[in-house]
């Protein structure tokens, strides 16, 4: 839902600003209640902040164009031991509580795959074999089960750069699961190919005994994007894991998935892979086309009035994500 939310808040604000001639360099909307779709009434107390910039010649205010566009991918790791009990009581609509209790029962220090997520990784290097064939650069969790997926889906070869980035760790603290090796334990388990360097520190000093936020891990997969942004690869695959992507499509307000999916497939399953063009903007002209683009899942409750807060500021450093996934 709040997906739905930013989404058509972006697209009716960006339409308000364009008719508008005479809003300053940083403008601020607030209060923007009572936003419609499909005849569904979605309340929120969001704010919007667009960063624009002014044209001396005229003295006209102008919007800043800036995307950059490339082909990403996303692949959760196959099965861990800390997944089998929890994901089974998951798909049979538990509660998040009795989920985490379970993983926690179930509890182990940097969990590595089961057999059957060796086997799922395996099998995918098969059936995205045509998907992955053109990637320039592999990404991935510095947690082994992620870096053991993305081995055995897309074997080492010189071809490709291969890199363990923090920021796309799954959710971090409480669980032993989540809990990194240290760099030189990395170098000595894994393929050579792998570059360990971009790791913060030798050991997991970002592990602690509190659960990260839902919204620090959405913001940390978030800037994992914009370093992606950087890269001068175009065709990139990532390997992560199943809240953080939830998380980050799901909850941050500055990223926009366009796919079709409902809310129940929107959790990656294990070892499944998602490919999407993918553009970093700030031109508030293009992204008013998204209006009719962007995922509304009808099975969403479009009754619930509670202020999301939700806070979308576009500006160069912190551009619109948007993620049209291809099918």
């Amino acid at each position: 839902m709040q997906r739905v939310v930013r989404a058509l808040l972006i697209a009716r604000t960006l339409t308000s600003l364009k008719a508008s001639s005479s809003f300053s360099s940083s403008t601020a909307i607030t209060n923007s209640n009572d936003i419609t779709c499909d005849s569904k009434k979605i309340v929120t107390g969001a704010t919007v902040m667009m960063t624009t910039a002014t044209n001396s010649t005229n003295n006209a205010t102008t919007n800043i164009h800036a995307s950059i566009k490339k082909r990403l991918l996303f692949l959760r790791h196959g099965q861990a031991m800390h997944n089998p009990r929890a994901e089974e009581a998951k798909d049979k609509g538990c509660s998040h509580e009795t989920f985490l209790k379970l993983m926690q029962e179930d509890d182990a220090f940097d969990a590595p795959l089961t057999q059957l997520g060796i086997s799922q990784a395996t099998l995918a290097s098969l059936s995205y074999k045509h998907k992955v064939k053109d990637v320039q650069l592999v990404v991935s969790s510095p947690l082994t089960r992620a870096i053991h997926t993305a081995d055995l889906t897309v074997p080492p070869t010189s071809l490709q750069n291969r890199i363990c980035i923090e920021d796309f760790r799954e959710i971090n603290g409480w669980l032993l699961n989540s809990k990194r090796r240290s760099k030189q334990d990395l170098i000595h388990i894994f393929h050579p190919h792998w570059d360990f360097n971009y790791l913060p520190s030798e050991q997991d000093d970002a592990w602690t005994e509190t659960l990260e936020s839902q919204e620090s891990c959405a913001e940390r997969c978030y800037q994992g994007m914009l370093w992606l942004k950087e890269r001068e690869e175009t065709n990139i695959l990532t390997v992560a894991h199943g809240g953080l992507l939830r998380f980050a499509m799901v909850q941050h307000p500055n990223i926009i998935v366009v796919d079709g999916r409902k809310t129940q497939e929107q959790r990656f399953e294990n070892c499944e892979l998602r490919e999407y063009d993918v553009e970093f903007t700030t031109n508030m002209d293009m992204l008013a086309e998204k209006q009719n683009e962007a995922h509304v899942d009808e099975d969403a409750d479009t009754n619930n009035e509670e202020n999301t807060g939700v806070t979308v500021k576009v500006t160069t450093e912190r551009p619109l994500i948007i993620l049209r996934e291809i099918h």
